[in-house]
């Protein structure tokens, strides 16, 4: 049978593997609270969120992509402010789908419909922007994160790549490239700056890849299966305290996490049933180890105290 037969075979009752009384007896889980949802805004109900920061003040940022805006609420779920709309001038966005917090509390915003990058205040004033070019021309951005040296990193989704640009939007470097060897990507998602090192969801190769700042491939987390420590669409990452990477698997509905060496832990759930999740994509976990997660297709941000 051809591979590519087996894995449309295995799409269609992936979900009910991982799930089933004879891996739950084998699944190591770990029991979240849930603690409350956020699905309303200060503008109105959240619609098709894409991903989430946390601020070092608490406040929560949310890509509410199908209303073309970034929706804030302090550490309780309640609205602060929302900025952006619909359009293509300085502060407006079209389909934003990633964000990420620098040092200063600036927040960035991968502006994929407008092929660019927005920089805002905490408090959503338009600060700066520039557009994503890559080495052949235009890309869009799918998510972008700012390391400790002010350097900018930002996948593609169109040339499948990671680049890295300056304050300014000069390219300084970029890696990758679309194929199936290491270093390479398969539409790059979600990734994290963090300790020198870049977290990269390589989402249809069922991995995260792990990076030195200068490109150079350390590692990588999962591979492409069901089973405990495999992936089958992940989406998005996030690191607690401890160093723990947790990834959000789209499809799977769940959230596997990997211990600091980065071997598979355990999925979220209790007594060896996982806690399904609906279209689980961008995540972020606070300092006191809070976990906002977006549920894209239920349009709200779950939000769980971590074990």
């Amino acid at each position: 049978m051809r591979l590519s037969l087996v894995k449309d075979l295995l799409l269609l009752v992936a979900p009910l593997l991982l799930c089933s009384p004879t891996h739950a007896a084998t699944i190591p889980t770990k029991t979240v609270k849930h603690l409350f949802d956020i699905n309303q805004s200060s503008t109105g109900a959240l619609l098709l969120p894409t991903d989430v920061a946390v601020n070092k003040e608490g406040h929560v940022y949310v890509v509410d992509s199908g209303n073309s805006q970034i929706a804030v609420f302090n550490g309780n779920g309640k609205p602060i402010t929302a900025f952006g709309s619909m359009g293509s001038a300085k502060g407006e966005l079209h389909n934003p789908i990633g964000i990420g917090i620098d040092q200063k509390g600036m927040v960035y915003i991968a502006d994929a419909g407008n092929k660019r990058i927005q920089v805002f205040s905490a408090t959503g004033q338009f600060r700066f922007g520039f557009p994503v070019r890559g080495q052949k021309g235009p890309v869009k951005p799918i998510d972008v994160a700012v390391a400790k040296n002010g350097n900018i990193y930002v996948t593609g989704n169109t040339n499948h790549t990671v680049m890295v640009f300056s304050k300014s939007g000069k390219l300084l470097n970029q890696w990758g490239g679309e194929g199936t060897s290491e270093g390479q990507f398969r539409y790059p998602a979600t990734l994290v700056a963090r300790n020198g090192l870049i977290y990269v969801v390589d989402v249809l190769n069922t991995r995260v890849q792990v990076f030195e700042s200068s490109g150079k491939l350390r590692f990588h987390i999962g591979e492409w299966g069901v089973a405990p420590g495999q992936m089958f669409r992940p989406k998005g990452i996030a690191l607690d305290s401890g160093g723990r990477a947790y990834v959000t698997d789209s499809y799977m509905d769940l959230i596997q996490v990997f211990n600091s060496s980065y071997q598979f832990s355990h999925v979220l759930g209790n007594a060896g049933k996982p806690q399904k999740f609906t279209a689980p994509a961008g995540l972020a976990i606070n300092a006191s180890n809070r976990m906002y997660v977006t549920e894209m297709l239920k349009h709200k941000v779950s939000v769980y105290s971590l074990p």
